[in-house]
């Protein structure tokens, strides 16, 4: 009797199981209707959004600056040339409300798309970015990438260069990741190149930003590139046009570079984002210990 038992036990149990297994098929095959439905509208969506590139094109020109700051004891030189095929290349150079203090943020992203998304966490964060006594480059820096990687699509990268530079002291606290190409000359000295060795922002970014801090020399220069210019001339070409102009202006060299790359590439205008910064350091105005 309690062996009958057992088998209706588990024939109900088999019927229960079967019963759950055609309940989860059914689920399965929910699931695959609703993805079939979804990758439709991401379709949609990605052709929508292909629509409005030269839109997005438009918005990036419009709120990339047109006039620098002038910082006593710096001269500073820039030039952007958008590209016909990609862009998302951005810069700005910004005063803090320490006036003895000024930054500088450049930035390369894959397309418009992510460039607009990490110049909505720029302006989200602008108040931090320009507060009186400053928070570290690299703390801004990992705030940014840990914001993007929740909205970067699998391709969508952002490489970023920024610095602080304070006058007290004539120091320059960077922080990088990814590509961006920077280079610090001083007088009887060999080219620095700053290097950051982690990815760019982005879905896939891993790792702990840091900071890293050189003193300016009086006369000394920093130079940064984008990828639209690296991409062109490789890093070999840029720091031999960077030694050559060594003596010449902060036109010159941002000149010579972007004529370089147009006379490589042989096209008037090129295929992706150029920027190029130039900062000169005269001779020190005023060094205050803090």
């Amino acid at each position: 009797m309690a062996q009958d038992e057992e088998v209706a036990a588990l024939k109900n149990k088999i019927t229960e199981l079967e019963q759950l297994l055609q309940s989860k098929n059914m689920e399965v095959m929910t699931y695959r209707q609703e993805l079939a439905k979804f990758s439709q509208a991401l379709d949609r969506l990605m052709v929508q959004i292909s629509g409005d590139m030269p839109m997005l094109a438009k918005v990036q020109k419009a709120i990339t600056p047109t006039e620098l700051p002038t910082i006593p004891g710096f001269e500073i030189s820039r030039k952007f040339v958008y590209g016909t095929q990609s862009g998302g290349d951005y810069f700005d150079v910004f005063e803090h409300e320490d006036k003895f203090r000024f930054g500088l943020l450049v930035a390369s992203s894959s397309g418009y798309a992510m460039s607009a998304l990490f110049l909505s966490l720029i302006l989200k964060i602008s108040h931090v970015l320009e507060a009186k006594k400053g928070t570290p480059p690299d703390r801004i820096m990992q705030q940014i990438a840990e914001d993007l990687k929740p909205l970067a699509g699998p391709n969508d990268v952002t490489h970023a260069f920024y610095a602080v530079i304070d006058r007290r002291d004539y120091t320059l606290k960077f922080c990088s990741a990814g590509s961006i190409g920077a280079y610090y000359m001083s007088p009887g000295k060999s080219l620095q190149t700053l290097k950051s060795s982690l990815s760019p922002f982005g879905q896939y970014f891993a790792g702990q930003l840091s900071c890293a801090s050189i003193e300016l020399d009086p006369r000394s220069r920093v130079c940064i590139v984008t990828g639209g210019l690296t991409d062109v001339l490789g890093e070999e070409q840029i720091v031999k046009i960077i030694n050559d102009t060594a003596k010449a202006g902060v036109h010159d060299l941002r000149n010579e570079l972007l004529f370089q790359a147009q006379k490589k590439t042989n096209l008037v205008e090129p295929l992706r984002d150029q920027t190029v910064v130039v900062i000169d350091v005269k001779d020190r105005v005023i060094k205050l210990a803090k």
